[in-house]
């Protein structure tokens, strides 16, 4: 097969491969492409608006000086060469000269249009096939800056949070210097040196510290080179001479948004350094890092490079002690309360990891938790005094009748675990302002019911599976259905608890249910309070029942046999005996199952107190699962475990046997017999005579039938057709 070759333009026109160069998933781009003309627009002039245009669309506009209309057709065209007044490091929102050909990509890929006014006039871009663009004036535009105006395709949603958010953060200062020859490597100003159009000195004069006549001074030497002619090793004495007529630039000229009321504020101003691959000077790049932490606002995090928000992926785990920041080269831990937090930096340079300018944040990871502890400390005085006092439990019970009475209609119906944890949510939110962990919400609703009862009518919802050898039945299992449930007689003497659904197809096709006249029982994972209440259950019947447990080699699985045996807080004293076949791990180790190592977490993961010290140990940096035995061996390893314990088939008393025999020979004569009775009755014969006879007054009823129907069903909704049907039935006398 021939090579295919693709030009890399064509990945910006196309929804599949957008994301790549955008650098965000696809249901982000709505997002950025408002994002990056919102930053182009603060970035000119310090100021912009943003708002929707129906039927899918958005606009941008601001009050600048405007865009020269001979550049639209270039600065739109996705098959531009890079292009970017940023190729000079300064602290400003954009990074890299993608942005307007994403917001074009975005365009083409959904089908959508977009428009421009600027100086006056409205012009209509038109994308080509080849990757180039044409502006069409369509129109006179009474507004002086720069509007720019998006519809997309179906494919594609508008969404101006980030836009509006990088609009809310246009605060403070701004840098108002140069660049400087201390943020380059030797690479990096040389490849600003190939880009660059202008003239030695005009590049020089770009410079912190060597502008006027020194800029003329600096560039003496090259009166006669053109600045993208200059080889490397002209470059970098190039950056030395500019070096040496300047001095660093310290983070506090770099500014940044400042303090904001009603939250904790600190500011840190540090600096990092970037290594030459091949050149003698590293970038030294200083930076702010400045956070707000507000204890009186929902758990969350905002990211902000150069006051916008970034497109990288980042994640706020919430603990109860500590919170967890993670994505762009961070996974720390911070010491805190919940809490909603902003974090800002400002530099000139931020090393990406992917087209979409995606940080990387590693360098400056510890000025990150630092700064975000500091704002934390100093945000505990705006905590109202009497929010330091409430707490979850008392909001939760205090309200719990009135959430019972709303999730049940006042009595009239049965209600979920979550309808009532929805129920009482609103509450939480409003007093603590932060979201109500559903896990939480059940384990003070299990104390409370341990303490009080249960709930009338409160059922969980189903969470695991119950399957029946011999009938093939499978019953899921919840708090309603267990409470119906009833025993088929003689069908099972053994079940199996196992925390792994995905086994079951094996065991049944292996028979193993069959064979061993064993009920299989699973809630993937723990064992579900309805679980442990269908084992109650069946303990209490008369026929002889055995309990089989089995689960992975590791702390959580000795943890699911623990606390299927332990006694619960809503129902004390577990009433069977549930016998433990393993996998355990010095079994594990013995059969030379493959083991997977773990990374030591720094608390000890918690492990079933009937597992021995070493073992116990062993748990806590590796695991075995049951999916690391084939299903041969699987089967065969349970089987022998089952061997130890097997008291044979299920086989009734004698009495049972008889009756059962008598039964089913008395099922075939008396459907025999009534055979017989038919067909000398002539049965067939006869209905087909009485159904002529009836005839004449079926036809009449026919005429309002459908009249009929409706009348009933509108005024007795509960009914079905059917049963209306049956109703008029009984009313024709035979």
């Amino acid at each position: 097969m021939d090579l295919i070759t693709t030009q890399d333009w064509t990945k910006f026109r196309n929804l599949e491969t957008l994301p790549q160069k955008a650098g965000v998933s696809r249901d982000k781009l709505g997002l950025l492409v408002a994002k990056e003309l919102a930053d182009n627009a603060l970035d000119h002039c310090g100021h912009c608006e943003v708002g929707y245009v129906e039927p899918n669309g958005f606009y941008v506009k601001d009050q600048g000086e405007g865009i020269n209309p001979e550049l639209l057709p270039k600065l739109f065209s996705i098959n531009r060469p890079f292009l970017s007044s940023k190729i000079l490091r300064m602290p400003t929102r954009g990074a890299l000269g993608n942005g307007l050909r994403v917001v074009s990509g975005a365009v083409i890929a959904s089908g959508g249009s977009l428009c421009v006014s600027t100086r006056g006039q409205r012009y209509q871009i038109h994308f080509q096939a080849d990757g180039t663009s044409t502006a069409k004036q369509v129109g006179d535009s009474p507004h002086t800056g720069t509007k720019i105006e998006i519809q997309f395709g179906d494919s594609l949603t508008p969404n101006l949070k980030w836009a509006e958010s990088a609009i809310h953060f246009n605060q403070g200062e701004e840098y108002k210097g140069r660049t400087s020859g201390y943020w380059y490597t030797s690479e990096a100003f040389y490849e600003l040196c190939q880009g660059y159009t202008g003239s030695v000195r005009e590049l020089v004069a770009e410079f912190d510290g060597c502008t006027g006549t020194k800029a003329g001074k600096v560039a003496s030497d090259y009166k006669s080179k053109v600045v993208q002619s200059l080889s490397f090793a002209e470059t970098e004495l190039l950056l030395c001479v500019i070096r040496n007529n300047s001095k660093p630039v310290n983070g506090n000229r770099l500014f940044g948004i400042g303090e904001m009321s009603g939250n904790g504020y600190y500011r840190m101003d540090s600096q990092f350094t970037v290594d030459s691959g091949k050149g003698e000077y590293v970038a030294e790049i200083p930076y702010v890092m400045e956070a707000w932490v507000d204890y009186n606002q929902p758990h969350g995090l905002d990211f902000l490079m150069n006051k916008s928000p970034t497109t990288g992926q980042m994640s706020w785990y919430r603990g109860k002690q500590e919170q967890t920041i993670s994505g762009c080269g961070l996974f720390e831990d911070i010491k805190m309360k919940p809490a909603r937090v902003v974090v800002n930096m400002i530099t000139p340079y931020m090393p990406i990891i992917s087209d979409g300018k995606a940080p990387d944040l590693r360098p400056m990871k510890e000025t990150i938790v630092a700064v975000i502890q500091k704002a934390a400390k100093r945000a505990k005085k705006h905590i109202p005094p009497t929010d330091k006092k409430k707490s979850q439990k008392v909001i939760i019970l205090s309200h719990l009748q009135v959430a019972i009475d709303k999730a049940s209609g006042n009595g009239k119906y049965p209600f979920s675990l979550r309808q009532l944890y929805y129920a009482i949510r609103p509450y939480i939110n409003s007093e603590l302002g932060r979201q109500l962990e559903y896990g939480n919400f059940c384990g003070i609703i299990t104390n409370y019911e341990n303490e009080c009862g249960e709930i009338p009518n409160l059922y969980r919802d189903n969470r695991g599976v119950l399957y029946h050898p011999h009938t093939g039945e499978e019953i899921p299992i919840g708090t309603l259905t267990v409470q119906n449930y009833s025993r088929p007689n003689w069908t099972f003497n053994k079940i199996l608890y196992c925390e792994k659904e995905g086994l079951f197809p094996l065991l049944k096709q292996a028979k193993f249910p069959e064979r061993y006249d064993c009920a299989l029982v699973t809630s993937k994972g723990y064992a579900s309070r309805a679980v442990k209440d269908l084992l109650d259950m069946l303990g209490e019947t008369e026929e002889e029942l055995q309990f089989f447990c089995i689960h992975d080699a590791d702390a959580a699985g000795t943890k699911i046999y623990e606390t299927l045996v332990e006694e619960t807080k809503a129902r004390p004293g577990r009433k069977v005996r549930v016998i433990n076949l393993g996998l355990d791990p010095e079994e594990a180790v013995h059969m030379g199952l493959e083991v997977e190592k773990l990374e030591r977490k720094r608390d000890e993961k918690p492990v079933a107190g009937y597992v021995a010290g070493e073992w116990k140990d062993w748990l806590q940096t590796n695991r075995v699962e049951l999916n690391a035995m084939d299903s041969e061996l699987f089967v065969s390893w349970l089987e022998g475990k089952m061997s130890e314990y097997d008291k044979g088939k299920v086989i009734p008393d004698s009495s049972t046997l008889m009756l059962s025999l008598e039964q089913s020979i008395q099922q075939r004569v008396e459907q025999e017999i009534m055979n017989e009775i038919l067909r000398e009755a002539h049965l067939e014969e006869r209905v087909r005579q009485r159904m002529l006879h009836l005839s004449p007054e079926l036809s009449e009823r026919y005429k309002v039938l459908e009249e009929e129907v409706y009348h009933v069903l509108d005024n007795q909704r509960e009914q079905c057709w059917r049963e209306v049907i049956s109703n008029i039935s009984d009313q024709i006398e035979l």
